[in-house]
């Protein structure tokens, strides 16, 4: 035997598989699976998230084109060195796939969750006599004389092919129990899915390793190949039906490449048999593919004659909440203005009635009158606050500038609220500081001071407030101090928004309307300033403070 094998000639071939002597048949079987597969794996790994599924399929895809490249080099340079060396190889490789095919099935049936050890040594034990015989005459005996691809196969290889069919029924015996034991619809009909094409996938590969016990004929052992653009279309298909790795890839872009592929590999083919099989099966390709494309693309067309319409309602419905916005907005300054005339007349008589301008007030009287005017005073405040709303969210906010000494103004405040504290037992105190002039609207600001002082008031059970004024950096810092109930860290940064008041504010105070701090900070921005709080914590006071340029 070693005489007649070594008395052949082999012609070399092009990176070991382009070779004249192989029939173009051959290459459509084994480069079309190949491309195929390498589209497949790529395709996986460039849209997918990097999941266990992905690199699994992507690892099936791998060792398959491994697989048929090293099929094609036995068919394209059979010399004795690559006989041996890459049929010994050949056969661990198409271990891994079926093994490949087994941990995929396992993994969608368990929602993408990796299995036990114990389950991967049950998978990969099968391996231990392929890994131990491998390099011996179990596995190959020699070569054949005809100084073809053939080698002479040992029972090794017997052994491989019933232990892929019992990973082919294994896998099926997993996706029966897994489609019973998922729960959602969705799940199911995946798991269904690529268990069909995978064990399509490895039913042909089988039945073309069985031609050769068989002794069929050599190019029936090659349609065994096509299983993998089967697998593949399924994969594909679960890809875009399922979101499975969140594709983002047009399913007409992934079906018009199979489309290509399927054609451009007619040009492989010579003899009119090879052409009516590759033929019938690439019209049975168009169709189905055709089909899944027109029900996209009409799928498509009708999502966004959906969205249009949905886009058209939104639109008309965001004009009529405009509209109803400033409705709102006009109503509001209306009504404001209107209350505020009965109010000052209410707050104006009842200060002349406790002042004596209508006669001697008994002393049982006075205390009613301040109650009277002090909660005319508030609702004026609510009423100015609601007032200012309106006029921010309608954009005629107007500003009066001119330069004005902010500590005087302080002082005026503080003068105008002292009664107001004292009555409550608290000690109002302006901190002696110097004439600071600044640039700005004098009644916006001094409508500031009056709110940071007045919610100073209500939210001070006893104690003191301190009101300072002093230059900082270039700009007029006013601070004002208290004593009162504090305020949480978590409840500062959301106190300027509007209609928002801190979460125990109703038990000191229960006439608050949360606009005043939001008006607040929209005046002082309104000076290019700005506005915080701070405070050490509940029970230790706070500190209201804001700044515009000097």
């Amino acid at each position: 035997m070693e005489t007649a094998v070594t008395s052949c000639e082999w012609d070399s071939a092009l990176f070991l598989i382009f070779s004249p002597n192989v029939e173009p048949f051959i290459y459509y079987s084994h480069l079309l699976p190949l491309i195929t597969s390498l589209l497949l794996g790529g395709y996986v790994l460039w849209s997918g998230r990097r999941s266990l599924i992905s690199w699994v399929l992507a690892f099936i895809a791998l060792m398959f084109a491994a697989w048929v490249y090293f099929d094609l080099i036995l068919w394209a340079s059979p010399s004795p060195e690559h006989v041996m060396f890459f049929w010994s190889i050949i056969v661990p490789v198409e271990m891994l796939i079926y093994a490949g095919c087994l941990y995929l099935i396992y993994l969608f049936s368990n929602r993408g969750n990796d299995i036990s050890l114990g389950r991967k040594i049950a998978i990969t034990v099968f391996f231990i006599p392929i890994v131990l015989l491998l390099h011996t005459s179990y596995n190959v005996l020699g070569l054949s004389y005809d100084c073809d691809t053939g080698a002479i196969e040992g029972p090794l290889i017997q052994y491989m092919y019933a232990v892929e069919v019992l990973y082919i029924v294994w896998a099926a015996l997993v996706i029966t129990r897994g489609i019973y034991r998922l729960k959602t619809r969705d799940e199911r009909l995946q798991l269904g899915l690529v268990g069909l094409g995978t064990i399509l996938f490895l039913i042909s590969f089988t039945a073309g390793n069985i031609t050769l016990i068989f002794s069929v004929g050599a190019d029936w052992e090659q349609y065994k190949l096509f299983g993998m653009p089967i697998f593949a279309a399924f994969i594909t298909y679960c890809l875009i039906r399922f979101k499975t790795f969140d594709t983002k890839v047009l399913t007409s872009e992934a079906l018009i490449v199979a489309l290509g592929i399927a054609n451009v590999s007619l040009l492989f083919l010579q003899t009119l048999r090879n052409v009516r099989i590759v033929a019938a099966l690439t019209f049975i390709l168009v169709c189905g593919l055709g089909y899944v494309l027109i029900r996209n693309v009409r799928r498509e067309v009708e999502q966004r004659q959906e969205i249009e319409k949905l886009a058209v309602n939104l639109a008309n419905a965001n004009d009529r909440l405009k509209e109803l916005d400033q409705m709102k907005s006009e109503f509001l300054s209306v009504a404001t203005h209107q209350l505020r005339a009965p109010l000052t007349a209410m707050r104006g008589y009842a200060s002349l009635i406790a002042e004596g301008n209508y006669g001697e007030v008994r002393e049982e009287f006075k205390d009613p009158l301040f109650k009277i005017t002090e909660s005319g005073r508030n609702m004026a405040n609510s009423i100015e606050d609601y007032l200012n709303v309106s006029r921010i969210e309608q954009g005629r906010m107007k500003f009066e500038r001119g330069e004005f000494d902010i500590s005087a103004l302080a002082k005026t405040v503080v003068d105008e609220l002292s009664t107001v504290a004292s009555r409550k037992g608290l000690a109002l105190a302006l901190k002696p500081c110097g004439p600071l002039t600044v640039m700005g609207d004098v009644g916006k600001i001094k409508q500031v001071i009056t709110n940071y002082i007045d919610n100073a008031i209500k939210y001070s059970p006893t104690g003191t407030i301190e009101v300072s004024v002093e230059k900082v950096e270039g700009n007029a810092r006013v601070t004002v101090s208290d004593t009162g109930t504090g305020i949480a860290a978590d409840e500062i940064p959301k106190l300027f928004s509007k209609f928002t008041r801190a979460r125990d504010a109703n038990k000191v105070n229960t006439t608050g309307t949360g606009l005043g701090l939001y008006v607040v900070r929209q005046l002082v921005e309104g000076h290019k300033g700005k506005a915080w709080a701070e405070s050490d914590g509940l029970g230790k006071g706070s500190r209201f403070i804001f700044e515009i340029p000097a």
